[in-house]
């Protein structure tokens, strides 16, 4: 018969894959962000090197990217202590009624 595992366990293994899914997804993001901006940087300058314009989806694509990045890598831990904490919230509330 398995062991079983606490609530904690639980959480503690819930927060690592989810912790490592947003970062392998701002990963995948950020080499696509890397590729598509290498490309279009050649094509300016290859096909219209007197007007320069790469910058500007460089620059609005570099917002959305670090934003992608401070929710996936950086406030990913008390993102989800938040959810947790409203989960349990309501779990309690549930249970009241």
């Amino acid at each position: 018969m398995a062991e079983e595992i606490s609530l904690e366990d639980y959480k503690n293994a819930y927060r690592e894959i989810k912790t490592e899914v947003e970062k392998r997804g701002f990963l995948v993001h950020l080499v696509v962000y890397v590729l598509v901006n290498t490309m279009l940087i050649a094509i300016n300058f290859i096909y219209s090197p007197e007007d320069i314009w790469f910058f500007y989806p460089l620059i609005g694509w570099g917002i959305g990217i670090t934003a992608h990045y401070l929710n996936a890598v950086r406030w990913i831990e008390k993102l989800l202590k938040e959810m947790e904490a409203k989960a349990e919230y309501r779990a309690r509330e549930i249970k009241k009624k």
